[in-house]
């Protein structure tokens, strides 16, 4: 019985280093996420930086919008559930997660906040060990503050470039 422990113990500890194919080390890039609305209110596209810390287990995107009378900021921090390696040869990987997002937007005549809750489903590939190219779409619903508005919804799409220091 204890060999049986041991061995399903290993094989847990061996396991986990298969689904963890991101770096270790600080991530940093830039990206572009456009967001189509489910309510009809178009797409809007943001402009931001891709982050993600060591030993902290949150993809992060800090995102800005500026165009004639308007301003947004907006942040959304992910969690991957599950990072699978999809092509052993080629590095090629999906991911799959939780997350949050939060927004604020000035415009002329009103100032909007957006909280909600997104779940980014996606691939990347890393050439090379410290440059990673990804895409992921995130569906996202949640509130709209000024005017009020839930539920309230949009289907991210992100497509961005990461190094690895």
């Amino acid at each position: 019985m204890k060999k049986l422990v041991l061995v399903f113990a290993l094989a847990a500890a061996v396991s986990v280093g298969a689904f963890a194919q991101h770096p270790n080390g600080w991530g940093a890039g830039l990206l572009m996420q456009n967001n189509f609305s489910w309510s009809g209110g178009g797409n809007t596209a943001w402009w931001g930086l891709s982050l993600k810390a060591p030993q902290l287990p949150i993809h992060w995107g800090i995102h800005m919008k500026t165009q004639s009378g308007m301003f947004g900021l907006s942040v959304a921090g992910d969690y991957h559930l599950f990072d699978k390696r999809l092509v052993n040869d080629a590095n090629f990987n999906f991911f799959f997660g939780i997350g949050a997002n939060a927004s604020f937007i000035i415009s002329d005549d009103t100032t909007s906040i957006f909280m909600g809750g997104r779940i980014p489903i996606g691939v990347y590939y890393m050439p090379v060990e410290f440059f990673e190219v990804f895409l992921n779409v995130a569906p996202t619903l949640g509130l709209f503050v000024n005017p009020t508005s839930f539920p309230e919804g949009f289907m991210g799409l992100d497509l961005g470039v990461r190094f690895w220091m």
